[in-house]
């Protein structure tokens, strides 16, 4: 074995594959991950709050599904909602239920702005989250809807305020899109540190080109758009024969670069209440992978090829390697080059992760990054084969 420059010409061509792989990953990274990075950390810096006599009526709509303890302590935080201007609470329950009533009469004693409703019972062959959500629409007074549902938490008295603050009486915005982070420390559960990494990479498969003025999905948990949008669309009309959809293929149709607004201040955010449980989390996915086939433009392969370009270095690398032996050279410069991806792989990953609020890792990210394609193809897999709930006739 021994170290020498001169190295034949193949193996110069792998690590120069190496290296080609290793620059379109940092670019990858320049342009979407760290844009969403950048733009969450300036987004409470850049964004002085408007005069109070200039925000607008809302009305938030809350989607419940009988969960009266979450609710109550939902409600709380909503009825207190630091906003200068009026504003509604309506309740939505996915059918009857006496303790969500009691629940809502308790505070509408003091509080006026409150509301209830409910879906009907034996509603079949139509989505009964779409119901309630077009229910809420149409009963709102206000020209702008806030949605959310009693599976998060609103930590913020400002929350409010701050998802309507894009919103201007003649302004182009139509849609504000907010986002749901999950609490690292309620998921302790094998897998909890996969879960938590793929959780932030569609997240910012999401979000970086919202930002990027192409936006093609939300999040049901913190969303607002103006009335108006959802009746010109017709509401969930072209899929209401699906149980899901309500924030990606309804968000796709209404959504576009110019009447897109993307919120991501600190008090902006909700916490999805046990959001990264196993279980809920693969139903989530499986769910999303299903949707999101219905949508055209939408980002197909831009996360996944992340992964694939770690292996097609490592591949260039360790071949640059193994031809050359004994000469060590070309193994210590791929070395070196696959370093710098892992190095770029835990810092980009990790301020990712930070950003928004997930748990913070360091030496597992690399192997999370490169095995993210094998976990994404293996779900696209089972959501096709799967036999979750998909139309409304299941």
């Amino acid at each position: 074995m021994y170290f020498s420059p001169i190295m034949t010409p193949a193996a110069l061509w792998l690590l120069f594959a190496c290296f080609v792989c290793v620059l379109l990953l940092a670019s990858l990274y320049f342009f979407r991950v760290r844009n969403v990075v950048a733009y969450r950390r300036r987004a409470d810096r850049e964004r002085p709050d408007k005069p109070d006599a200039a925000y607008l009526p809302a009305s938030v709509i809350v989607y419940s599904q009988g969960d009266a303890d979450a609710l109550t302590a939902l409600l709380g935080s909503l009825l207190n909602q630091d906003y200068p201007a009026a504003f509604e609470v309506i309740v939505v329950n996915d059918g009857e239920s006496a303790d969500v009533r009691d629940a809502v009469s308790m505070l509408r004693a003091s509080h006026p702005n409150l509301y209830l409703t409910f879906t009907p019972e034996g509603v079949v062959n139509l989505s009964r989250k779409k119901l309630g959500v077009t229910l809420g629409v149409k009963a709102a007074r206000y020209d702008t809807v806030v949605l959310t549902t009693t599976a998060v938490e609103i930590c913020s008295p400002l929350w409010l305020r701050r998802m309507m603050s894009p919103f201007e009486v003649d302004g182009n915005v139509e849609v504000v899109l907010g986002f749901a982070y999950i609490d690292p420390d309620e998921d302790t559960a094998f897998g909890r540190r996969r879960r938590a990494f793929d959780h932030v990479v569609d997240s910012v498969r999401w979000l970086s080109v919202a930002i990027a003025g192409k936006p093609f999905r939300g999040t049901e948990y913190n969303i607002a758009y103006r009335k108006d949008t959802f009746m010109r669309n017709k509401g969930f009309a072209r899929t209401l024969n699906l149980h899901y959809g309500d924030d990606d293929i309804f968000v796709s149709e209404i959504a576009n670069g110019a009447n897109t607004a993307v919120e991501l201040s600190e008090n902006s955010l909700v916490r999805l209440r046990h959001g990264n449980h196993p279980r809920i989390f693969n139903e989530r996915v499986l769910r999303r992978f299903f949707t999101e086939s219905f949508i055209r433009r939408r980002p197909r392969f831009l996360p996944p090829l992340m992964g694939w370009l770690q292996f097609g270095a490592i591949a260039a690398g360790v071949g640059a390697g193994v031809i050359s032996y004994p000469n060590l050279q070309p193994a210590l410069v791929a070395a070196v080059i696959l370093v710098v991806m892992f190095v770029l792989d835990i810092y980009m990953w990790r301020s990712a992760m930070k950003a928004l609020k997930s748990r913070t890792m360091m030496l597992t990210l690399p192997w999370l990054s490169l095995t993210y394609p094998l976990r994404k193809f293996s779900r696209r897999f089972r959501s096709r084969l799967g036999r979750q709930k998909k139309y409304t006739w299941d």
